[in-house]
């Protein structure tokens, strides 16, 4: 939900969630001088000693938009590097870390990167966080509701106070708008929580990326069609996200799409890659 990625080199988490005070960030819009907490539920891939305890490190970086290495931290975890992690304190580790004012200014983009990675071993779990840092006193969105929507093979759909019957994927290469280029056809049938208006007024975004994961930028606009009731009810919506040329048969391309509502209270993200 914050557009956080993932690159497992052999350490895994399957829950990591960005909290504030507890509560669960579901958007990468972060403030100035607040704690914020990464949490990795049940990490694996750790070499154990003998008592069983693990040792992990967690390297942090802020990098600028335009690639400077702003902030590092060697070790988030530095305080177990001796003694390390017994099993029952794996069920959930937490990276704490902020940014001060004057590292970064107010709405500048950046990227926190995380290392996860074994302090007896050779693996590790890296993090790319693409931020925007918030105004003072800007309101943050959290939530305690996000809930994971059952989703084809290869793709994930995450969504809060709302919930799709079905999501289906195809490859559309009729559009006549941009004949150049091939379309992933995305049906999302039944969304309960929702109306018509409220997702005509929200906002939707897009990205593209290449097998490596390097973002793809793309020019083309997507296309979106919405039916349903007006109020209440439930409400079918076919996204059109250009994605490659037609001509480009290069498969793996992964596909990231995002709607809010104008209020920003009710998110819905799905990620897929295709090979269409």
């Amino acid at each position: 939900m914050t557009g956080m990625q993932f690159y497992n080199e052999g350490i895994w988490s399957n829950s990591i969630a960005v909290k504030i005070n507890g509560e669960q960030l579901y958007g990468n819009r972060i403030p100035l001088n607040r704690e914020i907490e990464i949490t990795l539920q049940q990490p694996t891939g750790f070499v154990p000693d003998k008592k069983k305890n693990v040792f992990i490190g967690a390297e942090y970086s802020l990098v600028s938009s335009k690639g400077e290495v702003l902030r590092t931290i060697p070790n988030l975890l530095f305080q177990n590097e001796a003694k390390g992690f017994a099993p029952k304190e794996l069920k959930e580790v937490v990276l704490k870390f902020g940014i001060a004012e004057g590292v970064i200014q107010p709405n500048s983009k950046a990227t926190v990167r995380i290392r996860i990675f074994d302090l007896k071993g050779t693996k590790q779990l890296r993090l790319d966080y693409p931020v925007s840092i918030s105004y003072p006193k800007e309101m943050i969105y959290f939530t305690t509701s996000i809930q994971t929507i059952k989703a084809p093979p290869g793709s994930m759909c995450m969504t809060t106070d709302l919930k799709p019957k079905s999501i289906a994927f195809s490859l559309d290469t009729t559009v006549k708008a941009e004949s150049k280029m091939a379309y992933l056809n995305m049906d999302i049938s039944k969304i309960a929580g929702a109306d018509v208006i409220g997702m005509m007024q929200g906002k939707d975004y897009f990205w593209v990326y290449d097998s490596s994961f390097k973002e793809i930028k793309i020019k083309e606009t997507l296309l979106k069609k919405t039916g349903g009731a007006m109020e209440g009810g439930n409400v079918n919506s076919t996204i059109k996200i250009p994605f490659r040329l037609k001509t480009d048969k290069t498969k793996g391309y992964t596909v990231r799409y995002r709607w809010e509502s104008a209020d920003k209270r009710q998110v819905m993200d799905i990620i897929t890659t295709t090979a269409l």
